[in-house]
Parts: structure tokens; sequence; C-alpha cells
């Protein structure tokens, strides 16, 4: 015996409620396994590895190809042929706006202009724009990376106040709007939804209307995206199958088709009179990343297999997956107003916690390159920053009082901080250049905050 069709339209929309649970509960769990160590099937970056617009902006500002591009290969694939499933379906940013969503109860929410909803693709162009020129803006808007920094920067908010709030008030905005109307942010501002409807333009398995459409409107006060009744769009359907279960008549359903290249295929996307304010949009972008990449900023305290600064900040999206592995915690995000083309990139402070000798971790869990991975074996060898003793807080030195904590601090794989005596009969700490590497160890365990970090190599202004 079959069921009656309304049911199982109606199970498709508790499907994909299931769905979008158990994505975003596989988001939360990651990132929380991450920082706890807990045992997880999948690595911390797992999303981000499906990103295609990490994954594009990445390669397009620093001249080279990313990781990962197969993966996110794969999502492009799955667009093109079944549309914006993954907005609907498996984007935890998204389910958390349509959790958000039933809040505001039967209440109509506002009604969005359809030019207004075209702002989306000038947020994509000016995102691409700054790529060509070197800056990697991605991880502002793109709804993976924000949601991942938001959960990462929860254990560094004590020491970067500014860069946790700001990280949670960007997720808080994107959620928050579903208040007004659905999906208010995915529809008006999301990059990543943006590069998806392009794609989905031309995807087979779309929403179809037959002809017992009525046009009673039920389909379009359930639509997150305001659809209207008719064959829809695929660039701005999300596949979440409510209008299909909420047809009295039956006459909405979903099915692969082929579409007309010069019709309907095309329809939902930009339109021809929105290319010039793309076109504008990628002007601006490019002129921004041109602007704020040559702007000087102070240095900073990268972890080890950090590329060179310039092609680090071409690749780093600021997701905080690194900061969320570092076993001791030193790993932060940079939030400074100087360095705005380096918001969000990780820096090591050591007051905080210094980097040990073995642990490798930030490198495997960089989703785009910005962090290579090292070995064991290489990393006793990747020098980072030097240690500087200041030497008027220096307790043997400046009070001839015995302390060794410097010296029993620092790694035996390095063996940096060497004891020389002195006429006063207390042995005095020097560091050894050659042998230091700048993991800060000795920084955390200082109880006179008498040890910098500075540039290696050479001194250059101190964290």
């Amino acid at each position: 015996m079959t069921s009656p069709p309304g049911r199982k339209r109606a199970g498709l929309v508790w499907a994909r409620a299931g769905v979008q649970v158990a994505c975003f509960g596989a988001f939360v769990y990651i990132a929380l396994a991450a920082r706890f160590e807990w045992p997880s099937p999948l690595p911390p970056d797992a999303f981000l590895r499906l990103d295609p617009l990490v994954w594009a902006v990445g390669s397009l500002a620093s001249r080279s190809l990313a990781p990962y591009g197969l993966t996110a290969l794969a999502l492009v694939v799955v667009t093109a042929t079944l549309g914006r499933v993954f907005c609907g379906w498996a984007c935890p940013l998204g389910a958390a706006a349509d959790g958000v969503r039933h809040l505001r109860g039967r209440r109509a929410g506002v009604k969005l202009p359809r030019r207004v909803t075209q702002a989306r693709f000038w947020v994509l162009a000016a995102l691409l724009g700054a790529g060509a020129a070197g800056a990697n803006f991605g991880g502002w808007l793109d709804p993976l990376p924000m949601g991942c920094r938001a959960l990462h920067v929860v254990r560094g908010a004590a020491w970067e106040p500014v860069g946790a709030a700001v990280a949670w008030a960007l997720v808080a905005v994107a959620i928050g709007l579903a208040l007004l109307a659905p999906r208010l942010w995915c529809r008006v501002v999301c990059p990543l939804g943006a590069a998806l409807s392009l794609v989905a333009r031309a995807a087979p398995y779309r929403r179809r209307t037959t002809q017992g459409c009525t046009r009673c409107g039920a389909c379009e006060a359930v639509c997150p995206t305001g659809e209207r009744p008719g064959e829809g769009s695929p660039a701005r359907c999300i596949g979440c199958r409510r209008c299909e279960a909420a047809c009295g008549q039956g006459a909405i359903a979903f099915a692969f088709r082929r579409p007309s290249v010069r019709g309907e295929a095309w329809r939902g996307g930009l339109p021809r009179r929105g290319l010039l304010g793309a076109l504008g949009a990628l002007v601006v972008g490019g002129a921004a990343g041109w602007l704020v990449r040559r702007r000087t900023g102070g240095w900073v305290l990268r972890p080890p297999g950090a590329r060179g600064e310039e092609e680090f900040l071409a690749r780093c999206v600021g997701c905080a997956t690194c900061v969320g592995v570092c076993p001791t915690g030193g790993l932060l995000p940079l939030v400074r107003a100087g360095r705005l083309e380096a918001a969000f990139t990780p820096h090591l402070v050591p007051r905080v916690g210094g980097c040990l000798p073995r642990c490798t971790a930030c490198g495997e869990a960089c989703p785009t390159g910005a962090i290579a991975r090292v070995s064991l074996d290489e990393k006793p060898s990747m020098r980072i920053g030097l240690a500087v003793i200041d030497h008027s807080q220096c307790l043997p030195w400046a009070r001839s009082e015995r302390c060794l904590i410097c010296y029993d601090a620092c790694p035996r794989e390095y063996r940096a901080i060497r004891l020389r005596p002195a006429g006063t009969g207390v042995p005095r700490p020097h560091v050894d250049e050659p042998g230091c590497v700048g993991c800060g160890i000795c920084v955390r365990e200082c109880p006179e905050d008498a040890i910098m970090m500075t540039r290696w190599p050479g001194p250059s202004r101190a964290l």
C-alpha cells in the first residue's frame, strides 16, 4: 500500500530538516573534537574543503592553485546537476537561519525586491576583484569560514576579545537577519550562495509546475527565497521542497528536465542590466585589495610552516581551524586596526602558549595551504622568531637571584638557552641564536616577563 502524495511530500520536508540538523551537528562536533581531541571520522576542515569560493579566491590571490580543488569541484558538479541543494540541505549557517526563522512565527517578513537580491553577486564580484589584486577577503562573508571562526575563537576570547566579538557578530547578524525575512542574509549578501547560483542556473533537476496550478500563492508564502508561483528559477531555488508540500493541488514537483539554454536556464541569475553593477563591484574590490595590501603593519609571529607573509595572507581565509587544533592555545586570530589585510589570520602569542616541538597540528588542519604541512623531522629546523632576554627584568641579571626556569623549559630538541657563570656566583641565561627557533615556550614560563620574541634574523618590534 502506497502512502498518499501529501504524506510523501511532507516526509521530504522532515527529511530535509533531519539532514540539516545532522550537518549542523557535524559542523559543530568536528570543531569541538579538534579542541578537545575527541574522536572524529572527519577532519576539522572537512566543510571548508568543499567550499569552491575558498578555493577560487585563495588560488586567485596567491596566483597558484590552492589544495582540495577536486573536493570543491565535487560540490560544483552536484550543484550543476541538482541545483543549490547544499544551500538548502547542508549549509550549517543556513540551517541556523531556518531555525531562527521559526521565532518569527507566522508574521510576514520584509518583502525584498528582486533587484536587492542582486547585491550578493556584487559582493562576490568584489571578493574576486580583491583576490585578483592579491588580497583574500573571502573569509569575511563566506558562511563556512565564518562559522568555523566563530566556533574556534571561543578558546582565545579572553586574550583576543575584539577578534572574538567581531567573529561572533558577523555570524549573529547573518543568522539574526532571518527574523526580518527568511534567509535574508543568504538572499542578499552570501557570496558562496551567489557563486552556486551561477552554476545552478543550468541544473536539469528543478521545480516544475503543472497546468493544475491555480496560483493561490501557497507556495510563495512558504518559500524561504520568495519564489513566485510558476516554474521558478534554479538559481534562486534551494530545493527545500516546502512549496511542493504546501501545494494543495499537487501541481508542483521536482524532476529532471532539459533546460533551454536561451530561456529558463538563465532566469534568476544576474540580469544583463546588473552586469554593470557587478563590473563596478569587481573594480572597487580590486582597488580596495590593492590599497590594503600596500599598507605596512607590524611584524607578528606566524606558526611553523607558514608561507612567506605575502603568500600567507593571499591563501589564509581566517577560518581559525588552526587556532582550534593548537594544543597550547598559543595560536590566536589577529585583529589590529593597522593590519586589515591580515584580519583573523593566526599568529602565535607566546604569553598564552608556545609551539611544541613535536606538534604539526596547524599545518595538517589548514584547508588552504597557508600553513604548509611539515614533518616532525623538518620542524626543529624551522625558525619563526628569536628569543631575547631583557637583562633589566631577568632575576639572575638584574638582582643576582638564582632562576633556571627558562633553561629548564627550553625543549631538549633545541637547547637554545645556555647558562654562563658570572662574578656574582649566579649563572646567567643566554640565548644561543643558532639553536633558537622561536617556539616561545620560555616566554610563557618566565615569571618576570623578561623574555620577548623578535623577528628572525635580527631585532624587530617585539610582541
